[in-house]
């Protein structure tokens, strides 16, 4: 330490009497040299890699407990590391009483972890010349309030300007999608569109049309041959009717279904299936692996300018850092990408978006810099799986005690 203290005199000497509170920018003009070999402890919240993997053990004892609580059903979760796998877990049944265990192949919905392989398809178009993403998105496909219009980047970062999910609760109630196109002209909005971040659902659909012309296929198989077969992502498909005939697809729990008691499976058919480019996929473990590993570059099945396009913030959310309550002490600041959010997690930047349809549940995170990842899939509603990667991420850095669970009051 008295190394560093007469280091940090040098750093300051001729500067004046340094002032409380003084910014690590201000250290930079002085000795930019010095200061990059003390980065690290001059942080205010350096990252840390993990010393091992002795974390597992603890966090694979919370993920068995959540997997015991009596609405679970079937609970699927994988951690990586250096972009391999070290922790892959599997538990309950696709449906309760089937006798059909959850595997790594099961199917489950992807709810809104689809949009952001919607958003790498689109620059994967871009990347070979098919599509230009800073192109408007025509207005017979958005017609936006007083003539405005959003260019496909801005729709797959949720900056068209609309009010926050414009026409969900039509789409939810089963009005036809193009007749809910035709009422985004008589939609409030909350800015011009680029100046400013509201999440939406329903303009996803505009990308389905781009994206289908500029790879000259139907949507569907688009997002197939250019993405899941790219990627290795075997088992995932789109749309209701292609997961009820997979030979292992999770049936949805949700908790006020019970008969006697007991959980019964639901009906897996969501008003989402009429905008799959923003909940449609259905995927399953071992495809969230490889889709994690392909875009934190390990794979090398994404190029790298792509992955650079898809993972850049197109803006802070300050709303949505706002919502994340208890988990404010250990995010300092949100943003979204294509399809993407962006955390900065005491001092690490993180990419990630969870998905929910009832009855389901989906989480991705990855930590490029470190080749960290986690995955989690389930049939299930209720609280508790959703705080298994803040857990996580307190066992794996020390940042916390990993007592979320016991937080919860369900």
């Amino acid at each position: 330490m008295r190394g560093l203290s007469v280091i940090l005199g040098l750093l300051f000497l001729g500067t004046g009497t340094a002032v409380a509170g003084q910014s690590p920018a201000f250290v930079v003009q002085v000795s930019p040299a010095i200061y990059a070999a003390l980065e690290p402890t001059l942080m205010l919240h350096p990252p840390r890699r993990p010393t091992g993997l002795d974390y597992l053990d603890p966090f694979r004892r919370r993920v068995e407990e959540v997997a015991g609580r009596d609405y679970m059903a079937g609970l699927a979760i994988a951690v990586i590391e250096n972009g391999e796998p070290v922790f892959v877990y599997t538990s309950g049944e696709e449906a309760i009483g089937s006798g059909r265990p959850v595997t790594e192949n099961t199917l489950f919905r992807a709810a809104s972890v689809s949009k952001g392989m919607t958003g790498t398809l689109m620059a994967l178009l871009e990347y070979e010349g098919r599509l230009n993403l800073l192109d408007d998105v025509p207005r017979e496909l958005l017609p936006l309030p007083n003539g405005r219009a959003a260019t496909a980047e801005q729709v797959l970062a949720q900056r068209t300007g609309l009010i926050p999910h414009a026409l969900d609760r039509q789409m939810e109630a089963g009005i036809d999608l193009y007749d809910l196109r035709n009422r985004f002209r008589s939609q409030r909005t909350v800015c011009r569109p680029g100046q400013c971040y509201s999440y939406q659902n329903v303009t996803y659909a505009s990308l389905e049309t781009l994206g289908a012309q500029a790879a000259g296929l139907p949507f569907e198989l688009a997002m197939r041959a250019w993405l899941f077969e790219r990627i290795g992502m075997n088992d995932a498909t789109i749309g209701v009717d292609d997961l009820v005939t997979a030979d292992s697809w999770a049936r949805p729990h949700r908790r006020r279904d019970r008969v006697d008691g007991q959980l019964v499976a639901g009906d897996p058919e969501s008003a989402y299936d009429t905008t799959v480019s923003a909940a449609g996929v259905n995927v399953s473990l071992s495809d969230m692996i490889a889709y994690a590993r392909a875009h934190l570059g390990v794979s090398q099945r994404l190029p790298r300018a792509v992955l650079d396009r898809v993972h850049a913030s197109a803006g802070d959310t300050p709303e949505q850092t706002r919502r994340l309550y208890r988990l404010s002490d250990r995010i300092e600041s949100t943003g979204y990408a294509l399809g993407w959010r962006t955390y900065n997690w005491n001092g690490r930047e993180l990419l990630t978006h969870s998905g929910y349809l009832s009855g389901y549940g989906a989480q991705i995170y990855l930590e490029p810099a470190t080749g960290f990842a986690y995955v989690g899939l389930w049939n299930a509603d209720g609280d508790a799986p959703w705080w298994l990667f803040p857990t996580l991420m307190d066992l794996r850095t020390g940042d916390g005690p990993g007592d979320w669970l016991d937080q919860l009051d369900e």
